[in-house]
């Protein structure tokens, strides 16, 4: 594995970490972190650079494991997500919303 300047090991097998892998290789970091001594601020902001740098390579290989919900807003229509039914309309404005009633309301 390689290591940073502060000594860290961030090299991970990338391409055979399972989604359980790489969340616990996070928490493993985020320890690592939270262990550290610094002597002085630069050294601090150094390692907080490598270690965000690091998890955020982490995070980037967990999303495409773990998968993406679909977008919800962009169609309107009846769906079904975590076991909910509801509809999504298309909103909207204000605005016209009181105009198209109050056009209702002189044609009647």
């Amino acid at each position: 594995m390689k290591r940073d300047d502060v000594g860290h090991d961030f090299t991970y097998d990338r391409s055979s970490m399972s989604a359980h892998a790489i969340a616990t290789a996070i928490e493993q970091e985020v320890s690592a972190f939270r262990n550290l001594r610094f002597r002085d601020q630069a050294e601090y902001l150094e390692a907080k650079d490598a270690h965000c740098a690091r998890i955020r390579s982490l995070v980037r290989q967990l999303r495409p494991k773990i998968g993406v919900p679909e977008m919800l807003s962009f169609g309107t229509g009846r769906r079904t997500f975590g076991g909910r039914s509801f509809e999504v309309v298309a909103k909207i404005p204000r605005k016209l919303a009181e105009r198209s009633a109050s056009r209702g309301r002189q044609s009647a």
